[in-house]
Protein backbone atom coordinates (compact mmCIF):
# COMPACT_ATOMS: atom_id res chain seq x y z
CA UNK A 1 0.00 0.00 0.00
CA UNK A 2 1.22 3.76 -0.77
CA UNK A 3 2.45 5.96 1.67
CA UNK A 4 -0.91 8.17 0.51
CA UNK A 5 -2.78 4.92 1.20
CA UNK A 6 -2.02 4.33 4.20
CA UNK A 7 -2.29 7.97 5.65
CA UNK A 8 -6.09 7.80 4.32
CA UNK A 9 -9.18 5.96 5.81
CA UNK A 10 -13.05 5.28 4.95
CA UNK A 11 -15.88 5.80 6.73
CA UNK A 12 -17.79 2.81 6.40
CA UNK A 13 -21.44 3.11 7.79
CA UNK A 14 -23.17 -0.48 6.89
CA UNK A 15 -26.87 -1.82 8.00
CA UNK A 16 -28.99 -4.93 6.75
CA UNK A 17 -32.31 -4.28 4.80
CA UNK A 18 -32.16 -8.05 4.04
CA UNK A 19 -33.52 -11.33 5.44
CA UNK A 20 -29.90 -11.98 5.32
CA UNK A 21 -28.24 -11.69 8.92
CA UNK A 22 -25.53 -9.49 8.86
CA UNK A 23 -22.60 -9.80 11.65
CA UNK A 24 -22.36 -6.92 13.97
CA UNK A 25 -20.69 -4.04 14.79
CA UNK A 26 -17.06 -4.85 15.57
CA UNK A 27 -16.32 -1.41 16.18
CA UNK A 28 -14.93 -0.33 12.52
CA UNK A 29 -18.86 0.62 11.05
CA UNK A 30 -19.34 -2.38 8.99
CA UNK A 31 -21.67 -5.01 9.11
CA UNK A 32 -21.07 -7.94 6.61
CA UNK A 33 -22.41 -11.41 5.59
CA UNK A 34 -18.91 -13.06 5.29
CA UNK A 35 -20.68 -16.33 4.01
CA UNK A 36 -22.94 -14.16 1.49
CA UNK A 37 -20.71 -11.44 0.34
CA UNK A 38 -17.94 -11.24 -2.45
CA UNK A 39 -14.56 -12.04 -0.81
CA UNK A 40 -13.47 -9.06 -2.82
CA UNK A 41 -12.20 -5.19 -2.87
CA UNK A 42 -14.67 -2.25 -3.95
CA UNK A 43 -12.50 0.26 -6.52
CA UNK A 44 -14.19 4.12 -6.21
CA UNK A 45 -13.58 7.13 -7.71
CA UNK A 46 -15.80 9.98 -5.50
CA UNK A 47 -17.18 12.22 -8.17
CA UNK A 48 -15.43 15.22 -7.58
CA UNK A 49 -13.12 13.98 -5.43
CA UNK A 50 -9.50 13.97 -6.71
CA UNK A 51 -8.75 10.46 -5.74
CA UNK A 52 -9.43 6.67 -6.46
CA UNK A 53 -9.47 4.23 -3.19
CA UNK A 54 -9.23 0.68 -3.03
CA UNK A 55 -11.43 -0.59 0.01
CA UNK A 56 -11.98 -4.17 1.65
CA UNK A 57 -15.04 -5.95 2.85
CA UNK A 58 -14.23 -4.32 5.97
CA UNK A 59 -13.99 -0.70 4.72
CA UNK A 60 -10.24 -0.21 5.14
CA UNK A 61 -8.26 1.11 2.87
CA UNK A 62 -6.29 -1.30 0.87
CA UNK A 63 -4.59 1.79 -1.47
CA UNK A 64 -5.05 4.77 -2.82
CA UNK A 65 -4.58 7.07 -5.81
CA UNK A 66 -3.56 10.73 -5.96
CA UNK A 67 -5.30 12.22 -9.34
CA UNK A 68 -4.49 15.76 -8.81
CA UNK A 69 -7.80 17.01 -10.64
CA UNK A 70 -11.59 15.37 -10.25
CA UNK A 71 -12.45 12.08 -10.90
CA UNK A 72 -15.40 10.09 -11.72
CA UNK A 73 -14.89 6.37 -12.11
CA UNK A 74 -11.75 4.03 -12.20
CA UNK A 75 -11.36 0.15 -14.19
CA UNK A 76 -8.37 -2.06 -11.81
CA UNK A 77 -6.50 -3.96 -15.17
CA UNK A 78 -5.01 -7.13 -15.38
CA UNK A 79 -1.30 -5.83 -13.96
CA UNK A 80 -2.63 -3.94 -11.53
CA UNK A 81 -2.62 -0.21 -13.17
CA UNK A 82 -5.94 1.64 -12.81
CA UNK A 83 -7.61 3.46 -15.76
CA UNK A 84 -9.35 6.52 -14.33
CA UNK A 85 -11.60 9.13 -15.90
CA UNK A 86 -11.13 12.58 -14.85
CA UNK A 87 -10.82 16.00 -15.30
CA UNK A 88 -7.55 17.59 -17.02
CA UNK A 89 -4.74 19.18 -15.08
CA UNK A 90 -4.97 22.36 -17.17
CA UNK A 91 -8.47 23.92 -18.84
CA UNK A 92 -9.31 23.66 -22.40
CA UNK A 93 -10.84 24.87 -25.11
CA UNK A 94 -14.77 25.89 -24.26
CA UNK A 95 -15.66 28.02 -26.52
CA UNK A 96 -17.45 25.66 -29.02
CA UNK A 97 -18.69 23.24 -25.95
CA UNK A 98 -18.80 25.62 -22.53
CA UNK A 99 -20.53 22.20 -21.33
CA UNK A 100 -19.16 19.83 -18.98
CA UNK A 101 -18.99 18.08 -15.43
CA UNK A 102 -15.38 18.51 -13.85
CA UNK A 103 -14.91 15.09 -13.94
CA UNK A 104 -14.69 14.37 -17.47
CA UNK A 105 -12.01 15.51 -20.40
CA UNK A 106 -9.64 13.46 -19.71
CA UNK A 107 -8.58 9.73 -19.51
CA UNK A 108 -5.15 8.69 -17.66
CA UNK A 109 -3.56 5.09 -16.89
CA UNK A 110 -1.54 5.01 -13.35
CA UNK A 111 0.69 2.25 -12.23
CA UNK A 112 -0.31 0.33 -8.38
CA UNK A 113 2.01 2.91 -6.78
CA UNK A 114 0.41 5.80 -8.00
CA UNK A 115 2.83 6.67 -11.30
CA UNK A 116 0.97 8.23 -14.08
CA UNK A 117 1.49 5.89 -17.25
CA UNK A 118 0.03 8.22 -19.69
CA UNK A 119 -2.76 10.79 -19.87
CA UNK A 120 -5.25 11.48 -22.83
CA UNK A 121 -7.49 15.19 -23.06
CA UNK A 122 -10.11 15.79 -25.28
CA UNK A 123 -8.84 19.12 -26.14
CA UNK A 124 -10.22 19.17 -29.55
CA UNK A 125 -12.64 22.64 -29.29
CA UNK A 126 -15.63 21.05 -31.59
CA UNK A 127 -15.31 17.72 -29.48
CA UNK A 128 -16.22 17.40 -25.47
CA UNK A 129 -15.75 14.02 -23.38
CA UNK A 130 -18.12 13.25 -21.63
CA UNK A 131 -19.34 10.68 -18.71
CA UNK A 132 -18.26 6.97 -19.49
CA UNK A 133 -15.39 5.40 -21.01
CA UNK A 134 -14.70 1.01 -21.53
CA UNK A 135 -11.82 -0.64 -22.46
CA UNK A 136 -11.36 -2.77 -25.14
CA UNK A 137 -9.55 -6.38 -25.48
CA UNK A 138 -6.46 -4.62 -27.08
CA UNK A 139 -6.18 -1.68 -24.42
CA UNK A 140 -7.54 0.91 -26.93
CA UNK A 141 -10.52 2.70 -24.78
CA UNK A 142 -13.96 3.42 -26.20
CA UNK A 143 -14.71 7.00 -24.99
CA UNK A 144 -18.12 9.06 -25.65
CA UNK A 145 -17.97 12.38 -26.78
CA UNK A 146 -20.16 15.86 -27.59
CA UNK A 147 -19.40 16.53 -31.29
CA UNK A 148 -20.22 20.49 -32.07
CA UNK A 149 -22.70 21.39 -34.78
CA UNK A 150 -24.58 24.46 -35.52
CA UNK A 151 -28.39 24.73 -35.24
CA UNK A 152 -28.51 25.60 -38.92
CA UNK A 153 -26.48 22.69 -39.52
CA UNK A 154 -28.89 20.63 -37.63
CA UNK A 155 -31.96 22.23 -39.29
CA UNK A 156 -30.35 21.00 -42.94
CA UNK A 157 -29.88 17.88 -41.40
CA UNK A 158 -34.15 17.80 -40.95
CA UNK A 159 -34.33 19.10 -37.37
CA UNK A 160 -37.88 21.36 -37.65
CA UNK A 161 -37.40 25.16 -37.51
CA UNK A 162 -39.91 25.41 -34.66
CA UNK A 163 -38.01 23.32 -32.99
CA UNK A 164 -34.69 24.89 -33.14
CA UNK A 165 -36.78 28.11 -32.04
CA UNK A 166 -38.21 27.20 -28.99
CA UNK A 167 -36.07 24.36 -27.37
CA UNK A 168 -32.72 25.35 -28.94
CA UNK A 169 -33.20 29.27 -28.80
CA UNK A 170 -30.44 31.16 -28.57
CA UNK A 171 -27.92 28.35 -27.98
CA UNK A 172 -26.90 27.31 -31.74
CA UNK A 173 -25.65 24.36 -30.98
CA UNK A 174 -26.85 20.89 -31.40
CA UNK A 175 -24.51 18.45 -29.46
CA UNK A 176 -25.54 14.69 -30.64
CA UNK A 177 -22.58 12.07 -28.84
CA UNK A 178 -20.20 10.03 -30.88
CA UNK A 179 -18.01 7.14 -29.47
CA UNK A 180 -14.49 7.37 -30.41
CA UNK A 181 -11.93 4.37 -29.80
CA UNK A 182 -8.29 5.60 -28.77
CA UNK A 183 -4.97 3.65 -28.99
CA UNK A 184 -2.98 5.10 -26.24
CA UNK A 185 -0.16 3.98 -27.35
CA UNK A 186 -0.32 6.57 -30.28
CA UNK A 187 -2.52 8.77 -29.12
CA UNK A 188 -4.73 8.62 -32.10
CA UNK A 189 -8.11 8.03 -32.42
CA UNK A 190 -8.50 4.76 -34.67
CA UNK A 191 -12.30 4.50 -35.19
CA UNK A 192 -15.33 6.30 -34.40
CA UNK A 193 -19.36 5.92 -34.63
CA UNK A 194 -21.46 9.39 -34.78
CA UNK A 195 -25.02 9.47 -34.18
CA UNK A 196 -25.00 12.79 -36.95
CA UNK A 197 -25.01 9.55 -39.07
CA UNK A 198 -27.46 7.99 -38.50
CA UNK A 199 -30.75 10.63 -38.23
CA UNK A 200 -34.23 10.54 -39.50
CA UNK A 201 -36.67 12.95 -40.05
CA UNK A 202 -40.00 13.31 -41.87
CA UNK A 203 -39.45 17.09 -41.56
CA UNK A 204 -38.45 17.73 -45.17
CA UNK A 205 -39.17 15.47 -47.99
CA UNK A 206 -36.14 16.75 -50.02
CA UNK A 207 -33.70 15.88 -47.99
CA UNK A 208 -31.97 11.60 -48.19
CA UNK A 209 -32.68 10.96 -44.72
CA UNK A 210 -36.51 11.93 -45.06
CA UNK A 211 -38.53 9.08 -43.68
CA UNK A 212 -41.25 8.19 -40.89
CA UNK A 213 -39.32 7.46 -37.87
CA UNK A 214 -41.43 4.90 -36.80
CA UNK A 215 -40.40 3.16 -40.19
CA UNK A 216 -36.88 3.18 -39.79
CA UNK A 217 -36.42 2.69 -35.65
CA UNK A 218 -32.55 1.70 -36.71
CA UNK A 219 -32.02 5.64 -37.55
CA UNK A 220 -32.52 8.26 -34.63
CA UNK A 221 -35.65 10.85 -35.55
CA UNK A 222 -33.51 14.20 -34.94
CA UNK A 223 -36.60 15.70 -34.12
CA UNK A 224 -37.43 13.60 -30.62
CA UNK A 225 -37.45 15.85 -27.95
CA UNK A 226 -38.50 15.32 -24.30
CA UNK A 227 -39.72 18.53 -24.02
CA UNK A 228 -42.46 18.73 -26.38
CA UNK A 229 -43.99 15.86 -23.96
CA UNK A 230 -43.06 17.23 -20.78
CA UNK A 231 -41.15 13.80 -20.34
CA UNK A 232 -39.23 14.40 -16.85
CA UNK A 233 -37.97 17.63 -15.31
CA UNK A 234 -34.46 18.27 -17.07
CA UNK A 235 -33.64 21.54 -15.07
CA UNK A 236 -30.28 19.74 -13.37
CA UNK A 237 -28.97 18.42 -17.10
CA UNK A 238 -26.74 20.25 -19.44
CA UNK A 239 -29.49 22.09 -21.65
CA UNK A 240 -31.40 21.41 -25.12
CA UNK A 241 -28.64 21.05 -26.98
CA UNK A 242 -27.13 18.07 -25.02
CA UNK A 243 -29.49 16.32 -27.33
CA UNK A 244 -28.98 12.56 -26.06
CA UNK A 245 -27.16 12.67 -23.16
CA UNK A 246 -25.51 9.36 -23.24
CA UNK A 247 -23.98 8.48 -19.92
CA UNK A 248 -22.61 4.94 -20.72
CA UNK A 249 -20.54 2.48 -23.13
CA UNK A 250 -20.17 -0.76 -23.02
CA UNK A 251 -18.24 -3.17 -25.13
CA UNK A 252 -19.25 -6.93 -25.99
CA UNK A 253 -16.10 -8.62 -27.82
CA UNK A 254 -18.05 -11.98 -28.57
CA UNK A 255 -20.58 -9.91 -30.43
CA UNK A 256 -18.23 -7.04 -31.31
CA UNK A 257 -21.15 -4.46 -30.42
CA UNK A 258 -21.14 -1.30 -28.33
CA UNK A 259 -24.29 -0.39 -26.74
CA UNK A 260 -24.68 3.22 -25.03
CA UNK A 261 -27.58 4.25 -22.44
CA UNK A 262 -28.86 7.63 -24.01
CA UNK A 263 -30.71 8.84 -20.54
CA UNK A 264 -32.82 11.53 -23.11
CA UNK A 265 -34.48 8.90 -25.33
CA UNK A 266 -34.68 6.58 -22.27
CA UNK A 267 -33.12 4.40 -24.10
CA UNK A 268 -29.60 2.01 -24.86
CA UNK A 269 -28.62 1.42 -28.02
CA UNK A 270 -26.76 -0.95 -29.88
CA UNK A 271 -24.72 -1.19 -32.91
CA UNK A 272 -21.57 -2.46 -34.32
CA UNK A 273 -17.78 -1.67 -33.81
CA UNK A 274 -16.48 -4.12 -36.74
CA UNK A 275 -15.47 -2.65 -40.07
CA UNK A 276 -13.83 0.81 -40.33
CA UNK A 277 -14.95 4.43 -39.22
CA UNK A 278 -16.60 4.99 -43.20
CA UNK A 279 -18.47 1.68 -42.81
CA UNK A 280 -19.42 3.04 -39.33
CA UNK A 281 -21.32 6.21 -40.94
CA UNK A 282 -23.21 4.01 -43.24
CA UNK A 283 -26.23 1.79 -43.06
CA UNK A 284 -23.80 -0.78 -41.26
CA UNK A 285 -23.88 1.86 -38.63
CA UNK A 286 -27.50 1.51 -38.12
CA UNK A 287 -29.12 0.59 -34.96
CA UNK A 288 -28.99 -3.29 -34.33
CA UNK A 289 -31.25 -3.11 -31.58
CA UNK A 290 -33.05 -0.72 -29.18
CA UNK A 291 -35.16 -1.15 -25.66
CA UNK A 292 -36.82 1.07 -23.58
CA UNK A 293 -39.14 3.78 -25.50
CA UNK A 294 -40.65 2.85 -28.57
CA UNK A 295 -42.43 6.10 -28.19
CA UNK A 296 -39.20 7.80 -29.13
CA UNK A 297 -39.23 6.22 -32.90
CA UNK A 298 -43.24 6.47 -33.19
CA UNK A 299 -43.93 2.82 -32.53
CA UNK A 300 -45.06 3.29 -28.52
CA UNK A 301 -47.03 5.16 -25.96
CA UNK A 302 -44.97 7.32 -24.33
CA UNK A 303 -46.82 6.60 -20.73
CA UNK A 304 -48.01 3.02 -21.55
CA UNK A 305 -44.99 1.62 -23.34
CA UNK A 306 -41.86 3.71 -21.86
CA UNK A 307 -39.34 1.16 -19.75
CA UNK A 308 -36.75 2.62 -18.83
CA UNK A 309 -35.95 6.13 -17.22
CA UNK A 310 -33.16 8.17 -17.82
CA UNK A 311 -31.22 5.13 -17.08
CA UNK A 312 -27.44 4.79 -15.93
CA UNK A 313 -24.81 1.82 -16.70
CA UNK A 314 -26.67 -0.18 -19.37
CA UNK A 315 -23.77 -3.23 -20.33
CA UNK A 316 -23.48 -6.93 -21.23
CA UNK A 317 -22.92 -9.14 -18.28
CA UNK A 318 -19.26 -10.48 -19.04
CA UNK A 319 -18.74 -14.18 -20.01
CA UNK A 320 -17.77 -16.44 -17.06
CA UNK A 321 -20.35 -14.36 -14.88
CA UNK A 322 -24.10 -15.62 -14.21
CA UNK A 323 -26.45 -14.07 -16.47
CA UNK A 324 -23.59 -14.04 -19.06
CA UNK A 325 -24.38 -11.87 -22.38
CA UNK A 326 -27.51 -10.83 -20.67
CA UNK A 327 -28.01 -6.96 -20.30
CA UNK A 328 -27.80 -5.25 -16.97
CA UNK A 329 -29.20 -1.52 -16.27
CA UNK A 330 -29.84 0.82 -13.24
CA UNK A 331 -33.31 2.33 -13.81
CA UNK A 332 -33.16 5.64 -12.30
CA UNK A 333 -36.42 7.24 -12.49
CA UNK A 334 -39.57 4.51 -12.39
CA UNK A 335 -42.10 6.97 -10.90
CA UNK A 336 -42.21 9.81 -13.07
CA UNK A 337 -44.39 9.00 -16.04
CA UNK A 338 -44.50 12.79 -16.95
CA UNK A 339 -43.65 15.78 -15.21
CA UNK A 340 -46.97 16.84 -13.98
CA UNK A 341 -47.43 13.00 -12.74
CA UNK A 342 -45.16 11.90 -10.21
CA UNK A 343 -46.04 9.19 -8.12
CA UNK A 344 -45.27 9.82 -3.96
CA UNK A 345 -42.98 7.16 -3.68
CA UNK A 346 -39.52 7.28 -5.57
CA UNK A 347 -37.97 4.36 -6.53
CA UNK A 348 -34.77 2.78 -8.46
CA UNK A 349 -34.52 -0.43 -10.09
CA UNK A 350 -32.50 -2.87 -11.28
CA UNK A 351 -33.22 -4.79 -14.78
CA UNK A 352 -31.67 -8.03 -16.04
CA UNK A 353 -32.64 -8.29 -19.59
CA UNK A 354 -32.67 -11.50 -22.24
CA UNK A 355 -32.18 -9.94 -25.59
CA UNK A 356 -33.63 -10.91 -29.00
CA UNK A 357 -30.85 -12.33 -30.12
CA UNK A 358 -30.44 -13.83 -33.29
CA UNK A 359 -27.21 -17.01 -33.59
CA UNK A 360 -25.74 -14.72 -36.43
CA UNK A 361 -25.51 -11.64 -34.10
CA UNK A 362 -28.76 -9.77 -35.30
CA UNK A 363 -31.69 -8.80 -33.47
CA UNK A 364 -35.23 -9.82 -33.99
CA UNK A 365 -36.87 -6.51 -34.00
CA UNK A 366 -40.10 -8.07 -33.76
CA UNK A 367 -39.46 -9.64 -30.13
CA UNK A 368 -39.42 -7.84 -26.47
CA UNK A 369 -36.82 -8.09 -24.75
CA UNK A 370 -37.18 -10.22 -21.64
CA UNK A 371 -36.73 -9.31 -17.74
CA UNK A 372 -35.05 -12.17 -16.23
CA UNK A 373 -34.63 -10.48 -12.99
CA UNK A 374 -35.61 -7.53 -11.44
CA UNK A 375 -34.69 -5.72 -8.07
CA UNK A 376 -36.31 -2.52 -6.28
CA UNK A 377 -36.04 -2.65 -2.67
CA UNK A 378 -35.41 0.17 -1.04
CA UNK A 379 -32.69 2.30 -3.05
CA UNK A 380 -33.37 5.61 -5.33
CA UNK A 381 -31.08 8.09 -6.97
CA UNK A 382 -32.31 10.29 -9.61
CA UNK A 383 -29.03 10.64 -11.51
CA UNK A 384 -26.00 8.76 -11.99
CA UNK A 385 -25.75 5.46 -10.60
CA UNK A 386 -24.65 1.80 -11.58
CA UNK A 387 -24.46 -2.04 -11.36
CA UNK A 388 -22.20 -4.77 -11.45
CA UNK A 389 -22.86 -8.53 -11.88
CA UNK A 390 -20.09 -10.18 -9.41
CA UNK A 391 -18.81 -13.90 -9.85
CA UNK A 392 -20.24 -15.18 -6.96
CA UNK A 393 -24.03 -14.19 -9.02
CA UNK A 394 -24.54 -11.17 -6.68
CA UNK A 395 -24.82 -7.79 -8.06
CA UNK A 396 -23.21 -4.92 -7.15
CA UNK A 397 -25.55 -1.20 -7.15
CA UNK A 398 -24.02 1.64 -6.97
CA UNK A 399 -26.61 3.98 -5.27
CA UNK A 400 -25.04 7.39 -6.77
CA UNK A 401 -26.23 10.40 -4.84
CA UNK A 402 -26.50 8.90 -2.04
CA UNK A 403 -22.73 7.51 -1.99
CA UNK A 404 -23.94 4.14 -1.16
CA UNK A 405 -22.94 0.36 -2.48
CA UNK A 406 -24.90 -2.56 -1.75
CA UNK A 407 -24.30 -6.23 -2.50
CA UNK A 408 -27.63 -7.88 -3.04
CA UNK A 409 -28.50 -12.15 -3.77
CA UNK A 410 -30.15 -13.19 -6.86
CA UNK A 411 -33.04 -13.75 -4.13
CA UNK A 412 -32.27 -9.97 -3.03
CA UNK A 413 -30.70 -10.19 0.06
CA UNK A 414 -28.20 -7.39 1.21
CA UNK A 415 -25.05 -9.21 2.26
CA UNK A 416 -22.66 -6.09 2.02
CA UNK A 417 -23.76 -2.20 2.49
CA UNK A 418 -21.02 0.88 2.24
CA UNK A 419 -21.84 4.42 2.32
CA UNK A 420 -19.12 6.62 0.89
CA UNK A 421 -17.98 9.35 4.10
CA UNK A 422 -16.57 11.89 2.30
CA UNK A 423 -17.47 15.14 2.88
CA UNK A 424 -19.27 17.48 0.14
CA UNK A 425 -18.08 14.52 -2.34
CA UNK A 426 -20.47 11.86 -1.57
CA UNK A 427 -21.25 11.32 -4.88
CA UNK A 428 -20.70 7.79 -7.02
CA UNK A 429 -20.92 7.79 -10.77
CA UNK A 430 -20.05 4.01 -10.30
CA UNK A 431 -18.37 1.61 -9.14
CA UNK A 432 -16.77 -1.60 -9.41
CA UNK A 433 -15.96 -5.17 -7.07
CA UNK A 434 -13.12 -7.08 -7.72
CA UNK A 435 -12.41 -10.15 -6.37
CA UNK A 436 -9.67 -11.15 -4.07
CA UNK A 437 -8.40 -13.71 -7.06
CA UNK A 438 -8.37 -10.84 -10.05
CA UNK A 439 -5.29 -11.14 -11.70
CA UNK A 440 -4.42 -6.69 -10.69
CA UNK A 441 -4.24 -7.90 -6.95
CA UNK A 442 -1.34 -10.90 -7.50
CA UNK A 443 1.67 -10.18 -5.74
CA UNK A 444 0.78 -6.82 -4.75
CA UNK A 445 0.21 -5.22 -0.67
CA UNK A 446 -3.17 -5.64 0.34
CA UNK A 447 -2.30 -4.91 4.07
CA UNK A 448 -5.25 -2.86 4.79
CA UNK A 449 -5.21 0.05 6.75
CA UNK A 450 -7.33 1.62 9.43
CA UNK A 451 -11.04 2.59 9.60
CA UNK A 452 -11.46 6.52 10.18
CA UNK A 453 -13.08 6.50 13.62
CA UNK A 454 -12.34 3.17 14.69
Amino acid sequence: MSNFARALAVIVVACSLATVSLAQDDGTGVRVNSEGTLDGYALIAPQFDHNVYLIDNDGRLVNAWQIGSPTREAHLLAEGNVIVLKGPREEFDKSLIALGYGADGAVAEYTWDGEMVWEYVFDDPRRRHHHGIDILPNGNILALVWDYHQLDEAIARGLHPDIAATSFAELDSFLPDSVLELNPASGDIVWEWQSWDHLVQDTDENLANFGAPSDHPQRLNINYEQYAVKSLPLDWSAGPHDWMHANMVNYNPALDQIVISVLRFDEFWIFSHSGTSEDAAGPAGDLLYRWGNPFAYGQGDMREDRQLFQQHDAQWIDEGLPGAGNMLIYNNRNNLVREDEQADDEYSSILELKLPLREDGSYDWSADAQVVWQYDEGFYSRIISGVQRLPNGNTLITEGTSGRLIEVTAAGDIVWEFVNPIPDRNWLFRARKYSADHPGLEGKDLTPGEVLGA
